[in-house]
């Protein structure tokens, strides 16, 4: 999370802008609005300010006067306060800065600093204060950037709902309450960022890998029923998976999708495993209920076996709590539960699916070779008709 926002809490708020002071006074009011949205928890703002600083500012008018120009004031600054190098030190492979600056009774205080004395173009000498001001004030620790810009950042947690409507009301809150200047823009980042940006990639990604799979299976069955009724453990995993979602409370997060990704692949492996035998047991001479019957009753102990090892693997990450277990749990829970669901619904539903959608075909195919056979008889002789003679 510090790798993709920058910072280490759960969700962040970024507040992006040019100045520092205003950027701390609209981190101040959206702390404020965001605090009232419900969910929210451990919001804060970050200690920023508060570092002592010496500031000095260049009074131009005052130096245009003796001939002297900003670069020169700064440059008394920094090579008599901060230290400049004027050589180096060679002792063997190893190197030295040599610098130079004023000695320490000379800078240890604004009034020191402001006894400076400065020499001018025309040779005559004036303090450092009558050229600049030199004040005590507060500062920032630190400035943070990003894509060229300074933002703030407010830290949160949310806790019983879901970031997405979350983020939605916390927007809602800041349109109505908070004025952003121009120039300055709010973000989110953290879980929200992630989650987006990964909830677009699998958007894309999922249904074009069911889509190829759609297409192995028609490859390998020779026969679009056959590869729907596979598909159709999709639905099935997806109800355990939301379910379990439910119970345990948790919301859809990246984690859980990803699970249910994991979850599609051993549903759809049962549903080949069932459809295949099943296809089996009709080239043996069986009848479509004969074949489902039997079928189901010896690939109960395969389907359950393939079930039961990704569930039991499963078990200790959905009862973890240490860290990482808020990446775990969401991703255990929709597997085990989409299992559940999926095993269950393979084993009972599948069946009379394939029975019903093999009897219609069975169906339609009896209807067709009938029209075929029936346009394929000579055209029957019509009978002669009885002539009646005129009395």
């Amino acid at each position: 999370e510090e790798l993709i926002s920058g910072v280490r809490a759960t969700l962040a708020l970024k507040v992006y802008g040019e100045d520092l002071d205003k950027l701390e006074e609209l981190s101040a009011q959206l702390k404020g609005v965001v605090g009232a949205v419900p969910g929210v928890a451990d919001l804060s703002a970050e200690a920023n300010k508060g570092k002592p600083q010496m500031v000095i500012k260049v009074d131009r008018q005052a130096a245009a006067r003796y001939g002297l120009n900003a670069d020169d004031i700064l440059a008394i600054v920094q090579a008599g306060i901060g230290g400049e190098s004027v050589s180096t030190l060679i002792e063997g492979t190893r190197r030295f800065e040599i610098a130079v600056r004023l000695p320490e009774e000379f800078r240890n205080s604004p009034s020191a600093i402001a006894a400076i004395p400065i020499r001018t173009s025309e040779g005559a000498i004036v303090p450092f204060a009558q050229v600049a001001k030199i004040e005590l004030a507060e500062g920032y620790t630190f400035v943070r950037r990003e894509a060229l810009q300074r933002y703030a950042v407010l830290q949160m947690d949310v806790q019983g709902r879901d970031v997405d409507s979350f983020v939605k009301d916390a927007n809602a809150a800041i349109q109505a309450k908070v004025k952003m200047p121009t120039g300055y823009w709010v973000e989110w980042g953290g879980a929200f960022e992630n989650q987006q940006r990964a909830m677009e990639r699998l958007g894309i990604i999922v249904p074009l890998t069911i889509g190829l799979i759609f297409i192995l299976l028609y490859t390998a069955f020779n026969s679009v029923r056959h590869a729907t009724l596979i598909i159709a453990n999709v639905p099935f995993a997806i109800i355990g998976g939301i379910v379990g979602l439910f119970i345990t409370g948790q919301y859809l997060s990246v984690p859980s999708a990803i699970g249910f990704i994991a979850v599609f692949g051993v549903a759809m492996l049962n549903g080949i495993v069932l459809v295949s035998f099943l296809n089996d047991q009709r080239k043996h001479g069986l009848s479509i209920r004969d074949a489902v019957r039997q079928g189901a009753a010896l690939r109960l102990r395969p389907v359950l076996m393939t079930a039961s090892v990704a569930i039991l693997g499963l078990v200790p990450m959905l009862i973890s709590t240490g860290v990482g277990a808020e990446t775990q749990r969401p991703l255990a829970t929709v597997v085990i539960g989409g299992l559940i669901t999926s095993t269950l619904l393979t084993l009972l539903l599948l069946p009379l699916i394939y029975e019903w959608s093999e009897s219609r075909a069975e169906a339609r195919q009896r209807t067709r070779d009938a029209a075929e056979e029936a346009a394929e008889l000579p055209p029957a002789t019509p009978l002669p008709q009885p002539t009646q003679e005129t009395p």
